[in-house]
């Protein structure tokens, strides 16, 4: 039988191709990584090897992370340079300077406000946090990043998930009234009562975990009563509140497959992640919290024949369009990445 594409690559390039598959994948790319993991988790990895060429199988800002991230001589290309993602369209460079301007109004911005952007964002976005002296967060550390910024800095502005930045305040023990919102399609005329605010949220959501509902919890407890209810962060707050357990991806993973035979999981992110849960735990009954299933639309995008054809082009000695990130941009961003990684430790 003809060796694949995929199974030809990593024979001819061996140690200088590292192909790697965020969870969200389809089967058929995760199948073909040699490693699969969360976004930050991928990109350090990648930094950690001595591949030459880094093939990055999930959205552009993953990507984008990786390249910041990357050590002189590695490139990074994604088999989908379409394969965008709906929480970090929802911030902007653009748009975070219009709210740092305006919000210089009320407050000594420099002085008084730390921005802390999530990893779902830009590099534009993250060389903004990175210029003003802020930091990045994980789903799994955004407790730490976030407790670390309140407890040196008067307020803190994150961006841009609203839920992810609420659900953390509320395991901070933040109370609601110390809590404003910022949209930036029609920013408030009110500025002054920012100044009240301790954390100030960015308001922007994620198209997947959004889609799941408190009704979903509440039929689970109704149809699968023995069924424990595991969320990601980005859900909803009243979705969170409901659940028996919040964490990231990995932690929800790490959960899962940690837990005795005959447990029943109820799980509340995307879908191929999943049904992957499932097919690897069959000592456990593993399902989606929604009904029907939420899938990333962008994480869908990546097919086998995308990775063939690039390895293909790599094999040939082309090296077609390599993820690219400014030096003005790159270094700046890094700087928020790195600013995390020490505050995390």
């Amino acid at each position: 039988m003809e060796p694949t594409v995929v199974e030809e690559a990593k024979r001819k390039l061996g140690e200088d191709l590292l192909i790697l598959a965020h969870h969200y994948q389809r089967d058929e790319i995760v199948n073909c990584a040699h490693f699969c993991g969360d976004s930050l988790e991928l990109a350090t990895r990648a930094t950690r090897s001595a591949a030459r060429y880094i093939v990055f199988s999930g959205v552009l800002f993953m990507a984008e992370t990786a390249a910041i991230l990357a050590r002189g001589g590695q490139k990074v290309f994604i088999p989908r340079k379409d394969a965008g993602c709906f929480l970090a369209h929802q911030a902007n460079s653009a748009q975070l300077r219009d709210a740092w301007a305006r919000l210089s109004r009320v407050m000594d911005v420099d002085r008084e406000l730390f921005p802390v952007a999530y990893v779902n964002t830009t590099a534009e976005v993250k060389a903004f946090v990175g210029e003003k002296g802020g930091a990045c967060c994980t789903s799994s550390s955004a407790e730490q990043v976030l407790g670390w910024a309140l407890n040196k800095h008067p307020r803190v502005l994150f961006l841009p998930d609203q839920h992810l930045g609420q659900n953390t305040a509320r395991r901070l023990g933040i109370p609601p009234g110390e809590i404003a919102r910022w949209d930036p399609r029609h920013p408030p005329d009110d500025l002054a009562s920012l100044r009240r605010a301790r954390l100030i949220l960015w308001q922007g959501a994620c198209k997947v975990h959004v889609r799941f509902l408190p009704e979903d919890v509440q039929r689970v407890r109704k149809e699968r009563p023995e069924a424990r209810v595991i969320v990601h962060p980005e859900c909803r707050p009243e979705v969170v509140a409901l659940a028996d357990e919040v964490g990231s991806t990995s932690a929800i993973i790490r959960k899962v497959s940690s837990s005795p035979p005959g447990r029943v999981w109820a799980v509340g992110t995307e879908q191929r992640l999943v049904a992957r849960l499932a097919a690897e735990n069959p000592g456990q009954a593993v399902f989606s919290l929604a009904d029907p299933p939420a899938y990333c639309p962008y994480m869908s995008l990546t097919r086998l024949s995308d990775l063939e054809w690039l390895l293909s082009r790599l094999l040939s000695g082309e090296e077609p369009g390599p993820i690219e990130v400014p030096e003005e941009v790159a270094v700046p961003a890094r700087e928020a990445l790195l600013r995390m990684m020490e505050i995390v430790g």
